[in-house]
């Protein structure tokens, strides 16, 4: 039987290297260390987050989100920290920040000259770009 290949150089699911197989594929594949393996659970973790950007439908999203829960849960176990420290954060910030409920849209923001933000935002420049 002939094939193709496609490049990948990305984390799968646990399952599907077996699975793939099974429909006659050939998967080729190595075992990551701790480091790699952080690496690219973070990498997943952002792919699963385009993907949920990108999700059409109810369905669609649902099923994104629960790739995105896979990842941070995977991030969880890797580096031992409980789910309801995650929780736990997620209120305190919640309480101190507020969370994104309000739907506040900002646009611009202008901070003043040697302040903190300032310098922040220009420490990114990708990220917020200065309007002039």
């Amino acid at each position: 039987m002939s094939t193709k290949k496609f490049q990948q150089n990305k984390l799968w699911r646990d399952k599907m290297v077996v699975r793939v197989e099974q429909m006659g594929s050939i998967v080729h594949y190595h075992r990551l260390d701790d480091i790699a393996y952080d690496k690219q659970l973070r990498l997943k973790l952002l792919e699963e987050a385009d993907e949920v950007a990108r999700a059409s439908d109810r369905k669609e999203l649902v099923a994104e989100l629960a790739d995105v829960f896979e990842a941070i849960d995977a991030l969880c176990k890797i580096h031992g920290i409980p789910k309801e420290e995650i929780i736990a954060a997620q209120s305190a910030k919640r309480t101190e920040r507020g969370g994104f409920y309000d739907r506040l849209f900002v646009t611009i923001a202008e901070h003043p000259i040697d302040s903190y933000l300032e310098k922040y935002c220009l420490a990114e420049p990708e990220k917020y770009p200065e309007v002039l």
